[in-house]
Order: C-alpha cells, then sequence, then structure tokens
C-alpha cells in the first residue's frame, strides 16, 4: 500500500474517532460576492456539524437559521455594487473600480458597530476571507488567537505567500490572461511580468493605501504593520479539487483544498417544476444561468433576442434563471425563474445541458453532478474557467461580442450530439469524488489540528519570508554564472597568452635550428 493511502486511512480514523472539544471560531467575511458567501457557509456548516460555535461576519443576509451558527451581517458588503455594467465594462475598468473602493471598504467594515463588538467577544480561531478584507488584520492581532485564510479560488500568486507555500508562474497561468497551460516560451514570459507586476501592485499600491485608510479612521495599530500579521497565519484553505488541477501543482502543508464543499446530491423537485420538467419528454431540458452577481436583465438587448431566437428553435425546453417576472417575446418552451434550486436542477438525470457564465462554484457543480457546459464568460476568472473547459473536452464556450443565432446554436448541438462530451465530464465526476474523505471532512480535521496545536506553527514553511532570490537560488545560479564566466575569461587569456608564447617561439626555434644546419653544412 503507497504512503499516502496509509496516511489517509490514518486521518479518516483520527476524524472519526478523535474527540474535539467545542470552540468558539469567527469567519470573516463582511466583503464579496453572494458565490463566496456560499463556500464560506458550506465551512461554517461542516464545523457547526461538528459542535462547534460559529460567529459569521458577512454582507449578505440568509433566509435560514442554522443551530451553532450566528450570522453577524453587515451591509454593502457585495463587492460589485458599485461597479459599471459588467457585460459592457473591460476587464480593467471593473478591476480598476475595486481597487479603489477597496481601501475604504474594508475600513468602513471594520470601524463598523458590530465589528467593533466582536473585539470584546473570545474566540478560540479566527477564519479570515483573503478578498478586500486586509485591514482586518488589526482585529485578529487584537483577538491574539491563531488565524486560518480562506480563499474563494484556488491559489494565486499574489496570496502564495500567506499561503507559506509557492507559486510557478513558469506552469500556472494567472486566471486573467487567456492563457492555458503549458505554456510557450513567450506565455511564459508574459505570465511572469503579469504576476510580478500585479504581486508589486497588490503589495506596494493597494495594501499600502488599505493601511493608510485603516489608520486615518484609528482603527489599525501603530506599533504592529500589516503586512507582518498577515503572515502570521497557519492554514490556507481553498476552493479547488486538487487531482482536477491542471497541472498538478506542489504544495506545502498549510494548503488546504476545499473545493466541492458546498456539493451535495439532488433531491426531488418542486413539484410544480418537476410537472414542467416531465413535459419535455425524451429531448430532456437546458438550464441557463449566469450565476448570482450577473443580473441577467441588464444584458444588451441584442444577446437577449439572440437567447430568445436560438432558445425557440430546439426541441429540449430550457429552464432560465431571469431577474424579472416576464419577458415580452418569451418562446413557448421556455420557462423563466427568479431563484431556481441550482443542484436539485444539475441533478435531475433529464438535464442535457448547463449554459452559464462560467463561474468556479457552477463548474463545480457540474462536474460534481456530471453535466456537460457551455460558457458565456462575463467577467473576472469566467474567461479562464470556459477556456479550461473547452481544452479538458467537456464543454464549450463562446463570448458574448461573438454572440450570434450560429455561434450560439452550433455548440449547444455540438454538446447535445457529441457522446464523447459526456464522457469526459463522467470521467471528471468519477475523479471529483474519489477522495479518501470528502472535502467537509478534510477541512474539518486541519482546522481542528489547528486548534488542538495553537494554530500549528511547525506547519509554517519559510517561504512566506523568503526573499524571492533565495527560494529560486537566483543568488546562487548568479553566483554560479559569474564563477563560471570568469574561469571562461581566465582560461581564455591563459590559453591565449600559452598560444602566443608558443608563436612567438616557434619561429625563433626554426631559425636556430635552420642557422645551425646550414652552419654544419658549410664545415
Amino acid at each position: 500500500m503507497r504512503w499516502w493511502n496509509v496516511a489517509a486511512t490514518v486521518v479518516v480514523v483520527m476524524v472519526v474517532v478523535q474527540e474535539v472539544d467545542a470552540s468558539n471560531i469567527l469567519i470573516l467575511a463582511p466583503i464579496g460576492t453572494r458565490s463566496h458567501k456560499i463556500f464560506y457557509m458550506a465551512i461554517a456548516e461542516v464545523l457547526a456539524a461538528r459542535n462547534h460555535k460559529v460567529t459569521f461576519v458577512t454582507g449578505y443576509k440568509s433566509s435560514k437559521n442554522t443551530t451553532n451558527i450566528r450570522e453577524v451581517f453587515l451591509p454593502d458588503g457585495e463587492m460589485y455594487r458599485n461597479v459599471p455594467n459588467m457585460f459592457t465594462s473591460t476587464q480593467n475598468e471593473l478591476f480598476i473600480k475595486l481597487a479603489m473602493d477597496m481601501p475604504k471598504s474594508c475600513a468602513n467594515a471594520l470601524g463598523s458597530e458590530a465589528i467593533q463588538g466582536i473585539k470584546e467577544e473570545h474566540y478560540d480561531l479566527v477564519m479570515l476571507s483573503v478578498v478586500m478584507t486586509e485591514c482586518l488584520y488589526s482585529l485578529i492581532h487584537k483577538l491574539q488567537v491563531p488565524y486560518i485564510h480562506l480563499h474563494p479560488m484556488a491559489l494565486t500568486a499574489i496570496n502564495s505567500d500567506v499561503a507559506h507555500s509557492v507559486h510557478f508562474s513558469s506552469m500556472v497561468p494567472n486566471v486573467f490572461l487567456n492563457l492555458i497551460y503549458p505554456l510557450s516560451f513567450t506565455e511564459r514570459i508574459y505570465n511572469a511580468i503579469y504576476d510580478a507586476t500585479f504581486n508589486l501592485f497588490y503589495h506596494l499600491v493597494l495594501f499600502s493605501m488599505m493601511e493608510a485608510e485603516c489608520r486615518q479612521m484609528k482603527l489599525c495599530q501603530e506599533d504592529t504593520p500589516l503586512s507582518q500579521i498577515r503572515l502570521n497565519g497557519t492554514l490556507f484553505i481553498i476552493n479547488s479539487v486538487e487531482a482536477l488541477e491542471i497541472p498538478i501543482r506542489p504544495y506545502t502543508a498549510t494548503v488546504v483544498h476545499a473545493g466541492g464543499i458546498h456539493c451535495r446530491p439532488a433531491q426531488p423537485l418542486p413539484q410544480e417544476l418537476e410537472d414542467w420538467v416531465a413535459e419535455a419528454g425524451d429531448a430532456g431540458f437546458i438550464f441557463f444561468s449566469l450565476g448570482s452577481v450577473v443580473k441577467a436583465s441588464t444584458m444588451p438587448e441584442e444577446y437577449r433576442r439572440v437567447l430568445v431566437e436560438v432558445f425557440a428553435s430546439l426541441k429540449q425546453r430550457v429552464l432560465w434563471k431571469w431577474d424579472e417576472e416576464t419577458m415580452e417575446d418569451l418562446p413557448a418552451n421556455v420557462r423563466l425563474a427568479k431563484w431556481i434550486p441550482q443542484q436539485d436542477i444539475l441533478g435531475d438525470p433529464r438535464l442535457r445541458l448547463f449554459i452559464t457564465h462560467g463561474g468556479l462554484l457552477s463548474s463545480q457543480e457540474a462536474t460534481y453532478h456530471g453535466v456537460p457546459l457551455l460558457g458565456i464568460p462575463v467577467f473576472a476568472d469566467q474567461q479562464y474557467n470556459v477556456r479550461q473547459i473547452r481544452m479538458e473536452g467537456w464543454g464549450r464556450f463562446v463570448h458574448w461580442k461573438d454572440l450570434t443565432y450560429d455561434t450560439l446554436r452550433q455548440p449547444i448541438l455540438e454538446i447535445l450530439q457529441d457522446t464523447k462530451i459526456r464522457e469526459v465530464v463522467t470521467r471528471r465526476q468519477a475523479v471529483m469524488k474519489d477522495q479518501p474523505m470528502s472535502p467537509g471532512q478534510w477541512m474539518t480535521y486541519w482546522v481542528e489540528y489547528a486548534l488542538r496545536h495553537g494554530g500549528a506553527p511547525h506547519l509554517r514553511s519559510p517561504f512566506a519570508t523568503m526573499p524571492w532570490y533565495k527560494m529560486y537560488n537566483v543568488d546562487v545560479w548568479l553566483l554560479v554564472l559569474v564563477v563560471s564566466t570568469l574561469a571562461v575569461i581566465l582560461t581564455f587569456f591563459i590559453l591565449r597568452a600559452f598560444l602566443h608564447a608558443f608563436i612567438c617561439a616557434f619561429p625563433r626555434a626554426v631559425y636556430t635550428r635552420l642557422s645551425t644546419l646550414t652552419k654544419y653544412k658549410k664545415q
């Protein structure tokens, strides 16, 4: 049996039999998107089920109460509330707007009455979202307890230091670039420069702006820089399925994969929706949703007309998540709904295709339930996600700017008719579910491990504090290059000197020899 199988078995046994005292855990995620909250809430629910008391600071109200979870609601926590129309804005416009809002948004959250009240409460562990929340390190410093980072995506270059891990720009494409592994030489140059530039901008500009705003509002301590506190975390929990990452990456023990923690088996559909789906017959139905962030009704009219025209031409029924009650020219085979039980829909065997914006959670849910995708990305990492889906062979994508009747209808028909696409997604589904334990169990083990060991500082890698040139041995190889170059140069000059001496000495020797022979003959 391989060593990792043995380790997994030991971990499973420890999770099952080891008793852990209930702890007070604080989850700080006041700024983000609704999809971020889905990931964080899944973590909170798993911990609450283990009898831990969880206080969850969030910008979104829940429609239900969960045992052992106390939600602290902060208004204005919607990360994209002030950005321009996502369908018509460029990626740079959205990023600049977010960057300018970030320092003030974080300081306002930190200064809120709800978070200031938390300072007086007792917690055993803090879990901090890394999205626009850097000023909250001052709160963690005040509480003086171990803390864990939460990231709603895979590990990125700007977070590798707080994860105590290493990021390789040589093989991991930045999600904001149109690059797919493996990278060519030119792409590696572009990717490395982009990562380095983004890192410098984040640390030297955004982080400094956030700390300055925090100090100006007298919310951050003067004695300890936030940049120092941020490196003292223990675990870094990411929303990624390790076995499905392309390429597979090296990680330190502090990086914990919890991708798919929110996924669950499908439940029966509400009766009215069940009746509508049943009437679709053997043709089945298609599900179309742009997620929880994008407001579908803000799309340009020309896009909406193309969607309506294509959906009307299909023999399948189409379930369309739309944020308004009606649509004037709605085809007879299309049903609108403001809210849809997405995982119950994705797990329905009559579903033939999921048309999506390409969000990470939706992609994971589609894999978990074995559904092929057609991506129409809007912003952020969605472009990268749908390109990856096409490369892996379990879906297709089309850009909004290229959206026409033919460019949309053709990939829909292709996915519906191509059995190989269904085979690929079925294989991915099997890989995602074939793990020694569920993402919730895995995450819980490591969180409780951190609780048992005072934050587990022994797991921290020196990567967090090592300068990049030491981490990659740049100084060593530079010395080797310099010494080798000097050795080559020195050898060259020595050989040239010998050669020069030889060339100069050879004519004299020949002349002397000839003179001797001539004199001998004369005698």
